[in-house]
């Protein structure tokens, strides 16, 4: 299971690294209006390739719920790379929790329920921060998206609220 989880992990990151922008589609044939890229000032360059910045600086976390946030991640045909867009700055939601144990080492291992058949891997970046939650506690976390697939979702770097 995990194994799955960080495959479709890194696939999905594989992709990202493929993504091509809209500024670098050629201009049709025949348009003689179209001047080049390069006599083009800055500002005039298209809005495409201005989102980098606020990219690379996270964005918000979307305001969402587990069963929602499960849903577009393991929808057929869903596209991969709108969801890592989309959930760039990650995801912000509140989840019941099902499990709450401890590994070997002392780290929290804690699950929310998605809908009642699907549970979701919860891991912190500050596990002390957990050390005391229960089973049937409800927590608001601020995640970034690990991952899913047909039985699971794995979020991770979560952080309480």
């Amino acid at each position: 299971m995990v194994r799955t989880t960080l495959a479709l992990t890194l696939s999905l990151l594989a992709f990202s690294a493929c993504k091509k922008k809209d500024g670098d589609k050629a201009a049709p044939a025949g348009d003689d209006k179209a001047a080049p890229a390069a006599d083009k000032p800055a500002a005039d360059k298209p809005a495409a390739d201005k989102p980098a910045e606020p990219a690379a600086a996270g964005g918000a976390p979307v305001q969402t719920n587990p069963k929602d946030l499960y849903a577009e991640f393991t929808k057929p045909n869903a596209d991969g790379m709108a969801l890592l867009d989309k959930y760039n700055g990650g995801a912000s939601f509140t989840g019941k929790v099902i499990v709450a144990s401890k590994e070997e080492d002392g780290s929290p291992v804690i699950f929310f329920d998605i809908d009642g058949a699907h549970k979701m891997s919860v891991k912190f970046t500050d596990p002390a921060s957990v050390k005391d939650v229960k089973i049937g506690d409800s927590l608001n976390v601020t995640c970034k998206i690990g991952g899913a697939d047909e039985h699971i979702m794995m979020v991770i770097d979560c952080a309480k609220k």
